[in-house]
């Protein structure tokens, strides 16, 4: 293994580029369509709903709190503690799970029947939903910002064919990952939108790696056989990719697995846009640049040919 991380391979990637096209497309249009048609399951954040503190006499873990709430219900709400000493939880309910009265009625059958006289109510708020408006617009803003932020940053660093060839596969990535999550109706909430910018970091992060790689092959052999350097650009970079993927993959699969109810969505987010972003770096973005540079080398010498 160690010797197949050290030895840089020669695997002709860009041989499967219209493949990857392929695919790329197929998983966008269809991610695309199932958004349009089913939309996403909003979370608390966005549709608002009902806040109960709770103060417990002596420490309890959130399992359980779920698992008492699981008689009314409920077991799906959001549960944080806001205290240290595993005494003050707050539980967040979804305004389609009914109103503040109803829930107030249901969380306080569900800790009467489990922790009778061993707990109090300490708050009760309702979330409206014009606030989870504001969060909706501000989470859309601020992925639209980013992806400007990195147009402007690749393009200024690199040239604008990069710019183009680290943008697209940001699309890409996120439409993929909101896809899955709209497809199995799985909550997005803020946490959500996090993860999703986190992961549109990580796979710029390794898409300017292979850039930098291909920027210094060009400055040595030029720009002549562009595919071939492309190709020797990621293969120097793949056991890069490989030890970083793999090893970020798993610390997120052990937190989607042991992390709890309140990061599964997070940790999921992360999972797929990991994969999804490791494989876009090296089928989407550098092909792209590849193409692009060559639709451009054309269109020059064609106006070259023209102007004599």
């Amino acid at each position: 293994m160690r010797n197949f991380l050290n030895k840089t391979p020669n695997i002709d990637f860009m041989k499967l580029k219209k493949y990857g096209y392929l695919t790329s497309i197929i998983l966008v249009l269809l991610s695309v369509a199932i958004i349009y048609i089913k939309g996403f399951n909003l979370g608390l954040d966005f549709t608002g709903g009902t806040s109960i503190q709770i103060r417990f006499k002596k420490p309890i873990e959130i399992s359980q709190l779920r698992e008492a709430l699981k008689e009314v219900d409920l077991a799906d709400s959001v549960i944080q503690e806001i205290g240290k000493d595993k005494r003050d939880y707050e539980i967040r309910v979804s305004l389609k799970k009914g109103s503040s009265r109803e829930i107030y009625r249901k969380v306080k059958t569900a800790l009467d029947k489990k922790f009778k006289n061993l707990y109090e109510i300490l708050k009760l708020d309702y979330i409206g939903a014009v606030i989870g408006k504001e969060l909706k617009e501000a989470s859309i803003y601020s992925i639209i910002a980013v992806m400007v932020a990195i147009l402007i940053y690749v393009a200024y660093r690199f040239e604008p064919v990069f710019a183009v060839g680290a943008i697209v596969p940001l699309f890409h990535d996120a439409l993929i990952t909101m896809g899955i999550f709209s497809a199995f109706s799985i909550e997005v909430d803020l946490s959500v939108v996090a993860a999703i910018l986190t992961v549109l970091g990580y796979s710029l992060n390794d898409t300017i790696i292979i850039f930098d790689r291909i920027r210094e092959n060009i400055r040595v052999r030029g720009k002549k056989n562009l595919l071939s350097l492309i190709n020797q650009s990621v293969n120097e970079n793949l056991s890069r990719t490989i030890i970083t993927s793999g090893t970020t993959l798993f610390s997120v699969l052990a937190l989607y697995l042991f992390g709890g109810e309140s990061l599964k969505n997070f940790s999921l987010a992360l999972l797929i846009g990991i994969i999804v972003g490791t494989y876009s770096s090296i089928y989407v973005a550098s092909p792209i640049v590849a193409d692009l540079e060559k639709y451009l080398r054309k269109r020059s010498v064609k106006t070259k040919q023209a102007r004599i």
